[in-house]
């Protein structure tokens, strides 16, 4: 059996990493549940872990925000020049949310927001979180409004913003309509499809 280590830099991207697996590398099945380091200094911390890992184990896929950074800068900074073949870090561009908001269509049906609200092109959005944030504010359902918005703080998030993003990319997000909104995302999917098929 083929198997996959995901790790994310937070729930969020855990979540959209088990995603792209079961949509870009088909008949492969996690090795364990995905890792959350919650925060890029624990994850770039244990990367020549995850590296090693990839190289002896099993292959690795970890995913992560590129913040607005340069990815070649990133790259360089995280000392990931020149992985083994079997480790990918897939960096969002800048954030999770823009791959979450990609998917236009099932993003505004499930959170119930206007469609024209959201971007065509989510890799161009200066703050995907706080726009993602802004949309949540205009939801018809209360229960998004009142748990993923802080109430002390209409521009942080809430308890519960995590749960129902996880929850929504997890059974309802798809990946393949979400590259059509997001370059990143798209170049991604394309990686993995074609490691995925060398293993056929």
């Amino acid at each position: 059996m083929k198997r996959v280590l995901v790790v994310g830099e937070d729930a969020l991207n855990c979540a959209l990493g088990e995603r792209l697996v079961e949509s870009a590398m088909p008949g492969w099945s996690l090795a364990a549940l995905p890792i959350n380091k919650r925060g890029v200094t624990k994850l770039v911390r244990d990367l020549p872990r995850y590296v090693a890992q990839a190289r002896y184990v099993q292959p690795v896929v970890c995913i992560a925000d590129t913040d607005g950074n340069c990815v070649k800068d990133l790259l360089a900074d995280w000392s990931l020049t020149s992985p083994p073949e079997t480790f990918h870090l897939r960096l969002a561009v800048k954030e999770a949310e823009s791959w979450v908001l990609a998917d236009r269509d099932c993003f505004a049906r499930h959170f119930k927001v206007p469609l024209n609200k959201v971007p065509c092109q989510t890799d161009d959005i200066e703050d995907p979180k706080r726009l993602l944030l802004q949309l949540v504010s205009k939801s018809h359902v209360r229960e998004y409004r009142d748990e993923m918005i802080s109430s002390t703080d209409r521009s942080k998030t809430g308890r519960g913003y995590n749960l129902h993003l996880c929850t929504f990319v997890r059974d309802t997000w798809g990946a393949r309509q979400a590259s059509a909104g997001s370059l990143s995302l798209k170049r991604s999917l394309a990686r993995l499809d074609s490691f995925a098929k060398s293993y056929e």
